[in-house]
């Protein structure tokens, strides 16, 4: 059975293209990741999202290869 996770993030996201941006890859590319949101009011641009099988280490990677850095704060299971 697979858990359901929360994973957030701190982001160098700041503008709200570069939100959409972001928003945008993860609905092309990464389809295993669900209600991801990009909080630009957050002084750290936290980034949250669910999902049940995206490791931190892929997303770290994938995303800074366009330019996008996040560091891993935080993850909890979704009951």
């Amino acid at each position: 059975m697979k858990v359901r996770q929360v994973l957030i993030f701190k982001s160098s996201v700041k503008t709200k293209d570069k939100k959409n941006f972001l928003m945008e890859l993860v609905k092309t590319h990464l389809p295993q990741v669900q209600d991801a949101t990009v909080d630009l009011d957050d002084e750290d641009a936290i980034f949250r999202f669910e999902t049940e099988e995206c490791s931190i280490d892929y997303l770290t990677h994938f995303l800074a290869g366009y330019g996008i850095q996040v560091d891993f704060l935080d993850c909890f299971v979704v009951a």
